[in-house]
């Protein structure tokens, strides 16, 4: 093994990860970095170009590919679960909805320092936003947020005209002052590319005190005496070892930080003594509190051209490849995610607990939902997908060897509690008359895939157990908390009875946000930063 020493060592290079290590450096030029990442660059143009994304979907070079154990909920179906292994992590190959979720999300979240009015600085530090400087938007940040109204499909429109004539308002601005109502989706976008957190932050480092090493796997993090002292990691079969002086930050995401957590002997002993691990700090609540939005697709043949008609034939994925090559212009600057809503269930509740989107595209004959910008359908379409914002099921993330190289078990128990199914009944009765609303409903030839032959509830339950899927948010797994017997980490994202080691990620928030989580994750490596700092 290869020794070598730094002052902080930050364990991946994700959304929040990445924020860390660059204000890590930042604040203290003179400390060593070192921040350590499983994959590859992302100089690549399908990183690049924003509708690139369905490239990379099931690209076992930049993505690891996770799938779910059987979950009751899906009639015993697995899931399918990207998530990014490459610089910038999910950042660099998710659809780049910018969500921040709504203020009472973090409200309710009940922890010192972690209400709405103490995360919106940290959004706000994020943003380069397109609304100018307000209240809720800045244009200093380093993250490009853009507005899609321009380049939007016409179906786009008449989705969010069909949700107000619903009774919906409209929503300019889901990150302003109300989530509430119907409108298009921010995109972290800038001038057409891509705006990623390894793009925006990494590459503007140029200190020779930090060091980034790709394709390199930790194994494990050494404990001592209860106290953080290095990393072990593998590269091309060889281990080696980093050693820290300061503070190791754990930010390798929902799935993997749990795993590495549980592989250095942390988590609950009654799971981790099946595979001879140390024992350094029993915390039951490892890998549990798994929490994601499902949701459920339901499609339409439309009347007139979609973007299936734009990317589905070779000539013009050339004609719109060449327009934004030279003019950064076109359907390739934009996610197929182009609108949304975010509603209410029921008129009574005080925050909308229905997040449905809008896709001018479909890839019912593909197989692969994800792969939707390169295999759309031979015949125009849409997507309406609701899904729920706060879902109640819990799940769990759990090694299932000491090999750090296999995965782990992952299972979210989707629709395991009977409100999280009735409520996916509302969405999708809610979604349904949507289409049925003009404009959209004009715009319509049919009904396609499984969800034509639906009527009533019993069907409808047995639709959604049958075709839910993730909509990729999965968080909770290393809860904060105020206890070390149901939480992992505390208010300052320190493990609980573990020194110099902290957790920053999506698996650190102790509820699933109402909406696409990015955005979250990168507030929370902003904080964390100011926390390691002593300014929080």
């Amino acid at each position: 093994m290869t020794n070598e020493t730094f002052d902080y060592i930050i364990i991946g290079s994700g959304s929040s990860g990445s924020i860390v290590a660059f204000r890590l450096q930042e604040f203290f030029p003179n400390k060593k970095i070192l921040l350590i990442e499983s994959g590859s660059s992302d100089n690549k143009l399908t990183v690049t170009i924003p509708a690139g994304y369905g490239y990379l979907f099931y690209n076992d070079k930049v993505n690891w590919k996770y799938k779910t154990d059987k979950i009751d909920g899906l009639n015993g179906r697995q899931d399918y679960w990207p998530k990014g292994k490459i610089l910038g992590g999910s950042s660099s190959i998710n659809a780049m909805v910018y969500i921040r979720g709504q203020q009472n999300d973090y409200n309710n979240w009940k922890i010192n320092n972690w209400s709405w009015k103490d995360v919106l600085p940290y959004f706000l530090k994020i943003e380069n936003h397109y609304l100018g400087k307000s209240k809720y938007h800045n244009t200093e940040g380093y993250i490009n947020i853009s507005n899609i109204a321009d380049e939007a499909h016409i179906l786009t429109h008449k989705f969010i005209e069909s949700c107000v004539n619903q009774g919906f308002k409209k929503n300019n601005d889901f990150n302003g002052e109300s989530q509430e109502g119907a409108g298009l989706f921010q995109l972290n976008t800038n001038n057409g590319k891509r705006s990623s957190v390894s793009k925006e932050y990494l590459r503007k480092i140029k200190n020779k005190n930090f060091k980034i090493l790709k394709k390199c796997h930790v194994s494990k993090i050494i404990i001592k005496d209860n106290i953080a002292i290095g990393i072990e990691y593998i590269r091309k079969s060889k281990k080696f070892i980093a050693n820290a002086n300061n503070e190791i930050i754990l930010s390798a995401g929902s799935i993997s930080s749990p795993q590495i957590l549980q592989l250095s002997g942390i988590g609950d002993f009654d799971h981790l003594k099946k595979f001879n691990l140390d024992k350094n700090m029993h915390l039951a609540s490892v890998g549990k509190n798994l929490q994601d939005h499902p949701n459920i697709a339901l499609h339409y043949k439309s009347k007139i051209k979609s973007l299936n008609d734009d990317l589905r034939p070779l000539h013009n994925k050339i004609i719109f490849f060449l327009r934004w090559f030279f003019n950064k212009k076109g359907p390739l600057t934009l996610s197929i995610n182009q609108a949304g809503a975010f509603i209410k269930s029921d008129k009574q509740i005080s925050d909308p607990d229905l997040q449905i989107y809008f896709l001018p595209l479909t890839a019912t004959s593909s197989g692969k939902v994800g792969n939707l910008s390169v295999s759309p359908d031979p015949f125009s379409g849409f997507t309406i997908a609701p899904s729920l914002c706060r879902p109640q099921s819990r799940g769990f993330v759990k090694i299932n060897s000491a090999n750090p190289i296999d995965y782990p078990s992952i299972n979210p128990n989707y629709y395991d509690l009977e409100e999280d199914l009735n409520l996916m009944v509302k969405a999708y009765k809610i979604s349904k008359k949507i289409s049925e609303t003009i404009p959209l409903r004009d715009f319509i030839d049919t009904k396609i895939g499984p969800h034509k032959n639906v009527d009533n509830d019993d069907e409808i339950k047995e639709f959604i157990k049958n075709y839910s899927k993730t909509t990729y948010h999965p968080v909770g797994t290393c809860s904060m908390g105020k206890d070390e017997r149901d939480s992992v980490v505390d208010s300052d994202l320190k493990v609980h009875g573990i020194k110099n080691l902290r957790v920053a990620d999506a698996s650190i928030m102790p509820k699933i946000i109402s909406g696409n989580t990015n955005s979250a994750c990168m507030m929370i490596g902003e904080k964390c930063a100011d926390l390691i700092r002593g300014r929080s």
